[in-house]
Parts: C-alpha cells; sequence; structure tokens
C-alpha cells in the first residue's frame, strides 16, 4: 500500500491517517498556508496530496486524523508520528509569522474571537494556536476529537484575520461552521479517482474512434 492509498483510502477513516510525505513536506514549506489556500471556493485539493474543504469563509487543510486506537498499528498514522509533526508545524508558522497565540477557547465574548472560538467548541476542538500573516489572513492549528473515541484530528484553518486577532477584532459573525471528518477527504480521494477514471475511459475512445475514421 502506498501512502497515498493509506492516507485517502476507505480504510483510513478507522485506521488513522496523515498527509503523504509531499503535502506534508509542502505544508512545512508554505507555513501552513500553501498556494490556493485563501481563493479556494468549493471542496478540493490545492496540491495531490493537500484537500481543502470549505465552509463559508472557513478553508479547513485537513493534516491528521487518528483513527480508531484498536484499529492496530498503522505505519502511515503512528501516534508520535502525529505529534511531531503537529510540532512541526507550530514551527513552521512561527518561522512565517512569528511566536503562536493560543486561542481561550474556554472564554464567552460577543466579538467576532467569540464567535470563532463558540464555532472551535461546537466542533469538538480541544487546542487552537493562530497567527495573523504577513498576507492579512488568519491562520489556526486546531487541535480536536477524543484519541479513545477515535475522531482526534488535526487541521490548518484559513479564517479572517478578525476572528483570531484582538487588535482586527469585530461584532459577532453568525454561522461560522468548521465541522469536518476524515471521510470528507475520502470522499475528495474517491470523486477524484472517478474523474480521473472517466477521463482515461474518454481518452480511450477518441483514440479508438480515430483509428477507425
Amino acid at each position: 500500500m502506498d501512502s497515498s492509498t493509506a492516507a485517502f483510502g476507505p480504510a483510513s477513516l478507522v485506521s488513522g491517517a496523515i498527509l503523504p510525505a509531499r503535502g506534508r513536506d509542502l505544508m512545512l514549506d508554505c507555513g501552513g498556508l500553501p498556494p490556493g489556500a485563501t481563493e479556494a471556493s468549493g471542496d478540493g485539493w490545492l496540491a495531490p496530496d493537500v484537500p481543502v474543504l470549505v465552509r463559508g469563509d472557513v478553508r479547513i487543510l485537513p493534516l491528521a486524523w487518528r483513527g480508531d486506537p484498536s484499529s492496530g498499528y498503522n505505519p502511515y498514522a503512528e501516534p508520535g508520528q502525529l505529534k511531531a509533526f503537529a510540532s512541526r508545524m507550530q514551527d513552521a508558522g512561527m518561522h512565517r509569522a512569528g511566536p503562536w497565540a493560543v486561542m481561550d477557547l474556554s472564554e464567552r465574548r460577543a466579538d467576532s474571537i467569540g464567535s470563532y472560538t463558540e464555532a472551535l467548541r461546537s466542533s469538538g476542538a480541544t487546542k487552537a494556536n493562530r497567527w495573523v500573516f504577513p498576507e492579512g489572513v488568519g491562520v489556526a492549528l486546531v487541535w480536536a476529537g477524543d484519541e479513545a473515541a477515535g475522531d482526534w484530528s488535526l487541521a490548518v484553518h484559513v479564517v479572517p484575520a478578525s476572528w483570531v486577532s484582538e487588535r482586527l477584532v469585530a461584532g459577532p459573525v453568525e454561522g461560522i461552521d468548521v465541522t469536518w471528518s476524515w471521510a470528507d477527504v475520502i470522499r475528495l480521494d474517491a470523486a477524484r479517482a472517478d474523474a480521473d477514471a472517466s477521463a482515461a475511459a474518454g481518452s480511450l475512445a477518441a483514440e479508438e474512434e480515430e483509428r477507425d475514421a
């Protein structure tokens, strides 16, 4: 099994997953904000191994999923590897945008930061580091879920800067949705495989028509 199949195949929902090496390298090289992240208008791929999920003004870049810890050892999603990648993402963000700040997920407040933290709590987030990048966009590295329950996850959120910056904070924002699951990534990969198969079939049919002409 190659790393892409291990990361995005149906079994990864239970066995766990982490972006393949090319995807991890891109995320680290870009400090967590790869090209096209801010412009994404729908679920898709920023690169072959970097999925993006769009939830209104939020771009979610799934990084890792623990899966069911009772499913056995998975060399592509070993707990130590997941934690090490999270630490490297923190360092990459700091290199690009300076030291991170820890978001207080327990604080209730009637402004844009409070609206975002409420959405994070509702999605099961347990920890979030945040930056405002030089491009003027907010970026958060978000840990969510429970390892024992099999839904622990790590993701980057690309959000309006006013959601993470005290200096830029604005009024409350309604309807923020940051929910996702690795099942969303699996569906994206399946749709991509179907599209590739259809394109290949169409190309083959065109070649046969040319030969028969």
